[in-house]
C-alpha cells in the first residue's frame, strides 16, 4: 500500500500550523486544513487517476476527504497521527472505498 502514499508534505503542514497559530475559534481548524485547498490539491494530483477512473471527480473527491477533518487535524495540527497513517486511511477510503462501493451497484 505504501507504493500508492505521495511523500509527506512537510510545507504544507507547516502552512497549516502557521494558520492556526494565527486563528482562535472554533472553525480554526477547518480554516487552517482547508485555506487554499493545499493538502486536497496534493492527494488530488496523487490519486486523480485511480479516481478518476471510477469517476470521482474532484468536487466529489472534496467532498469525501471533508469527511475526514479531525483525522487531518490530528496530523497537521495536534502531530497526533503520522502521515503514513494518515495517507493510508485516506487511500484506503476514499480511493479503494469508492472503488469498493462501486462494485456493489452490480451485485
Amino acid at each position: 500500500m505504501t507504493e500508492n502514499i505521495p511523500p509527506e508534505p512537510l510545507d504544507i503542514k507547516d502552512r497549516i500550523k502557521k494558520r492556526m497559530s494565527t486563528c482562535s475559534g472554533p472553525g480554526c481548524g477547518n480554516f487552517a486544513i482547508w485555506f487554499g485547498n493545499e493538502l486536497a490539491k496534493y492527494l488530488w494530483n496523487s490519486w486523480k487517476g485511480e479516481l478518476r477512473a471510477q469517476g470521482i471527480d474532484w468536487v466529489d473527491f472534496l467532498k469525501m476527504l471533508s469527511e475526514y477533518n479531525s483525522l487531518i487535524v490530528s496530523w497537521a495540527i495536534k502531530d497526533e497521527l503520522k502521515w503514513i497513517e494518515l495517507a493510508g486511511r485516506l487511500y484506503e477510503a476514499i480511493v479503494k472505498g469508492s472503488r469498493r462501493s462501486d462494485l456493489t451497484r452490480f451485485m
